[in-house]
């Protein structure tokens, strides 16, 4: 059954505010707790559900469960972050943040500088290592599930809505085309006999990074597979993406997936980003300075002054007798009293 605005679920913890979104697999809505705190609550299509077969049912209802389980252990800043699932009546039930904000696909430029874009792939891959750490992959990452939200008056990037549908899909038809997004899924995705892993997430990230750069969507992997269509290069598209920035997508688009980065880590350290919170490193002129840079230089200078006429100081004391009322260097300073002594 659909629920519609007004139902109650969990003896009256949420309420149903809305339908957010239906797919063949799921059906979103937006609740409200008991606090009045927005949430959203994903469960199985109960249409889907209705036409499969008894042992099909529990198997994907098994599976939906136990996948809602693991996403509760991948806590991160840019991971929507999930709670222990429950079941209403006979359906399963997948409670979740609610981003209020707007996704990549909707953005307003077209074009990201590139620092900006990769500010918010770093989030996001930074986002996947903690998914791959608990060895599950996301599937569909796809700008359409990055949300931007403002934290701290800036704008950053959250991972929405795991593609467990695409995990499901084997069990119920050979045809997985239904649950791909264009242009950003990998092969391995289309076809059963190719195992999938960390690299098909970076396949996914990587043409993410592709349309922001260029506002052009990649050719998809199946045209590329099967019609050897041409894969613009994003340079191309985009004369002021840098040659690292466009080496790394190409590698993290090959269509085999053992030619592409093999973990995420490895596929962001090719972007320069080597740490969370890192950015992309910018060559400055040799011929100028930022400001800070003239202050470090100024003060640099200050200090080793003031070391050279320590130095000097030191070499001419014996000869001045003022120097002789202070006590001398080497001997031992008084131990502090244990009033004066705390612990920090």
């Amino acid at each position: 059954m659909a629920w519609v605005k007004g139902d109650r679920l969990q003896g009256g913890k949420y309420t149903i505010e809305r339908e957010l979104g239906r797919g063949r697999f799921g059906i979103t809505y937006l609740v409200r707790n008991n606090n009045s705190d927005r949430l959203v609550i994903k469960t199985l299509n109960d249409d889907l559900l209705k036409s499969l077969t008894q042992q099909e049912r529990e198997r994907l209802e098994t599976m939906f469960w136990q996948e809602a389980v693991k996403l509760t252990l991948c806590k991160h800043k840019h991971i929507v972050q999930v709670a222990q699932p429950f079941k209403e009546g006979e359906h399963w039930c997948l409670v979740m943040e609610y981003v209020d904000g707007v996704s990549l696909a909707d953005r307003r430029q077209q074009i990201l500088s590139e620092q900006e874009a990769l500010r918010y792939i770093q989030q996001i891959g930074e986002a996947l290592i903690v998914v791959h750490e608990n060895r599950l992959i996301h599937r569909d990452v796809h700008p359409g599930n990055i949300f931007l939200r403002v934290r701290d008056g800036q704008p950053e990037a959250v991972l929405i809505d795991f593609g467990l549908a695409l995990d499901f899909d084997h069990i119920l038809t050979t045809n997985r085309t239904k649950e791909t997004s264009e242009g950003f899924t990998p092969p391995e995705l289309y076809a059963q006999s190719i195992p999938t892993g960390a690299y098909s997430d970076i396949y996914s990230l990587a043409a993410t990074l592709y349309v922001l750069l260029t506002g052009k969507t990649p050719v998809s992997a199946l045209k590329r597979k099967i019609d050897n269509a041409r894969l613009v290069e994003p340079k191309d598209w985009n004369n002021q993406v840098s040659d690292r920035t466009n080496r790394a997508i190409l590698t993290g688009m090959k269509l085999d997936p053992k030619e592409r980065s093999q973990s995420m880590r490895e596929w962001l350290d090719s972007l320069g980003l080597t740490a969370e919170n890192s950015q992309p490193s910018v060559i400055v002129p040799s011929n100028t300075k930022s400001n800070w840079e003239r202050k470090i230089q100024f003060w640099g200078v200050v200090i080793a002054t003031i070391a050279a006429i320590g130095t000097l100081l030191a070499g001419i004391a014996p000869w001045i007798p003022i120097f002789h009322l202070f006590p001398s260097s080497n001997q031992p300073s008084p131990s502090p009293s244990p009033s004066s002594t705390k612990s920090l």
